[in-house]
C-alpha cells in the first residue's frame, strides 16, 4: 500500500486557523487580505489531502468537524512556536549582534569609510562588517549585502535610497610632475601634458568632460582600475588626474588645479529593504547618515 506523502505547503492551515477564528470564509478573506473564493480553494485542497472534512456548513457559518478541531488545536501550537522563535530571534536581534555587509567605492571606502566603521565597530563591538569594493561581488537582493554607498542612484524601485552629498572633482597632478613638466594655467595648456585615467570613470555619466573630451584628445600615459593604484600612479609624477575634491583633504601633496571640469558625482546610500528589518542595519544606516551631515563640509565640501 503507498503511503500518503506529506502535505508540503503549510500557508494552507493559516486559512484554516483564520476562518475557524472568524466564522466563516469571506471574515477570513478580509483578515488575510485575500478573497473568498482563495480560502475555501485552499481549505479544499487540505481536505482533499488529508481525506477528511475540517469544515462544516452551519446556519451562522462554518464550524469545526472533530478532526478539524484537531487540527485547529494543533495548528494554534504550532503557530504559538512559531511566534516564539520569531521573538527570541527580534531579541537576539535587537541585541546588535551579527553580520552587516557594507558596499562602497574604494576610494570613499579607504579614505572615508574604514575609519567610520572602525568607530562604530568600537560603539558596538557583537557587530561584524564585512566591507566590499568590488562592484562585482555587489546584489542587495541575494541578502549578502545590506548597505550600499552607490555613485549614482539605483534604477531599481524597490531599493531605499537618500542622497548623501554632491561630490566636485578637480584635476590633480604631484609636485615631482610640477617640477618636471610644469602645470597647465589654463584648459588649452592641456595638450601639453600627459594624462592617468581610471577606468571606473567611463560609467559614469557625469564625467562626460573626462571620459568623452578630455582622454580622447590627450596623451594618456597609464589606466589603472584601482583607486589605491590610481593615487599611487598620480604621486609617482606619471600624470595628471582627476579626483574628488575631497581629496585635497586626504592626499594634501597633491596640487589641485583651479580649472573648470564640469565633473561631479553624487554619492547615495542605499540599503537593502529586507535587510532594513534588522536592528542592527538600522543602526547601522543611522550612524553612516549622522556621519555624512557632520562631515560633509569638512570633509566632502569643495
Amino acid at each position: 500500500m503507498r503511503a500518503k506523502t506529506r502535505h508540503s505547503d503549510w500557508s494552507d492551515i493559516q486559512y484554516v486557523i483564520a476562518t475557524a477564528k472568524s466564522g466563516s470564509f469571506h471574515s477570513a478573506a478580509m483578515a488575510l487580505e485575500t478573497n473568498q473564493s482563495t480560502v475555501g480553494r485552499r481549505v479544499a485542497r487540505l481536505e482533499a489531502h488529508l481525506g477528511t472534512k475540517i469544515f462544516k456548513r452551519h446556519a451562522t457559518g462554518m464550524r469545526l468537524t472533530p478532526a478539524g478541531q484537531i487540527l485547529y488545536d494543533k495548528a494554534l501550537r504550532m503557530a504559538q512556536v512559531a511566534e516564539d522563535i520569531e521573538s527570541s530571534l527580534q531579541a537576539m536581534d535587537s541585541r546588535l549582534s551579527g553580520t552587516v555587509r557594507v558596499f562602497a567605492p574604494e576610494g570613499v571606502a579607504h579614505l572615508w569609510l574604514a575609519a567610520v566603521l572602525a568607530n562604530f565597530c568600537r560603539e558596538h563591538p557583537a557587530v561584524r562588517i564585512d566591507l566590499v569594493t568590488h562592484r562585482e561581488w555587489l546584489d542587495l537582493f541575494s541578502l549578502e549585502t545590506d548597505i550600499a554607498i552607490f555613485i549614482e542612484r539605483p534604477k531599481n524601485p524597490r531599493l531605499v535610497a537618500s542622497r548623501l552629498v554632491r561630490l566636485e572633482h578637480s584635476l590633480f597632478l604631484s609636485k615631482s610632475y610640477e617640477e618636471e613638466f610644469g602645470r597647465p594655467r589654463k584648459l588649452e595648456d592641456m595638450g601639453e601634458h600627459v594624462f592617468i585615467d581610471y577606468v571606473p570613470y567611463h560609467v559614469c555619466r557625469e564625467l562626460a568632460w573626462w571620459t568623452k573630451s578630455v582622454l580622447p584628445v590627450q596623451r594618456v600615459q597609464s589606466v589603472v582600475d584601482s583607486a589605491a593604484v590610481y593615487l599611487a600612479a598620480l604621486r609617482s609624477g606619471m600624470g595628471i588626474g582627476l579626483l574628488p575634491n575631497f581629496y585635497k583633504r586626504a592626499a594634501p601633496d597633491l596640487i589641485a588645479l583651479p580649472l573648470p571640469t564640469q565633473c561631479f558625482l553624487t554619492l547615495w546610500l542605499v540599503s537593502n529593504p529586507i535587510a532594513n528589518k534588522h536592528h542592527r542595519t538600522r543602526v547601522l544606516l543611522k550612524y553612516l547618515r549622522e556621519r555624512f551631515n557632520r562631515d560633509q563640509l569638512n570633509w566632502f565640501g569643495a
